[in-house]
């Protein structure tokens, strides 16, 4: 499992540092987990709790079976045993059948039975990005057959920080292309030509709050060293040599809101 994490930590950093689009890479993550973990469909879902409202993004599944999917998540997530824990604040990877305590009562579950007659798939392992009352995000991953075993569970907890870093990371960004003052694209058109990296300007971001090296990583789900790696190439594209002018630089070519006075 080691070089499998190592591919996947590689991949995700490539992917950080050149992320700057408006949503997760699912399909990439789909197709480096869905052959780890020999599971022929998986989905990317966002569901606001209390209305039901989702937004799924799918591998191996027909473009029809989407809004079937979507219609049953919004009837059944309270029946769901991965969404509730989810819901409850419970990150932890896991599969529905541990889940939901046991075969029997998985066995017994209509997410289950909707999930076998629609694709012949009966197991299920999560892997959370988001949770609590208010919204619940998560990669889930399906196959027929046996359950998830402890080298998958593994495997899944091992990378779930990464997707969470992905998760964290193209949030921040997405508030920042909304920050344009009125005026749409003039963060982008600065940072594009200050030649600055999706993960640069995040990091920049959190520079410009004050924020501490370890508050940037800690924000961002990188190491401290990663942070350190990203603030010097900041400084060497802005051409200077210090946070305070580096903010002050960002701010007069639009990158980065002006403070109010």
């Amino acid at each position: 499992m080691e070089s499998t994490v190592q591919e996947i930590t590689d991949f995700t950093i490539d992917v950080l540092d050149r992320l700057d689009g408006p949503q997760l890479p699912a399909e990439a993550v789909f197709s480096f987990l869905c052959p780890r973990l020999d599971s022929p469909g998986a989905v990317l879902q966002r569901t606001t709790w209390r209305t039901g409202r989702t937004d799924i993004r799918s591998c191996g599944f027909s473009p029809a079976d989407v809004p079937l999917l979507i219609g049953a998540t919004h009837a059944m997530r309270f029946e769901h045993p991965l969404m509730v824990a989810n819901a409850a604040g419970d990150l932890t990877p896991a599969t529905a059948q541990t889940s939901a305590g046991g075969w029997k009562s998985w066995h017994r579950s209509p997410a289950r039975a909707f999930l076998a007659d629609l694709r012949g798939w009966d197991q299920m392992i999560s892997l959370p990005l988001r949770g609590g009352p208010t919204e619940v995000c998560a990669f889930a991953f399906s196959r027929p057959g046996r359950d998830y075993d402890d080298r998958e569970l593994a495997l899944a907890a091992a990378v779930q920080p990464l997707l969470r870093a992905m998760d964290r990371h193209v949030r921040v960004m997405g508030r920042w292309r909304g920050d344009d003052d009125g005026r749409p694209g003039t963060r982008e058109a600065g940072a594009r030509e200050a030649g600055l990296t999706g993960r640069e300007v995040s990091v920049l971001l959190c520079l410009a709050e004050g924020l501490t090296a370890a508050a940037v990583a800690h924000r961002l789900g990188c190491s401290v060293r990663t942070v350190g790696k990203h603030t010097g190439n900041i400084y060497r594209k802005l051409g200077v040599s210090d946070r305070l002018t580096a903010v002050l630089v960002a701010q007069r070519r639009g990158i980065v809101r002006t403070a109010p006075r």
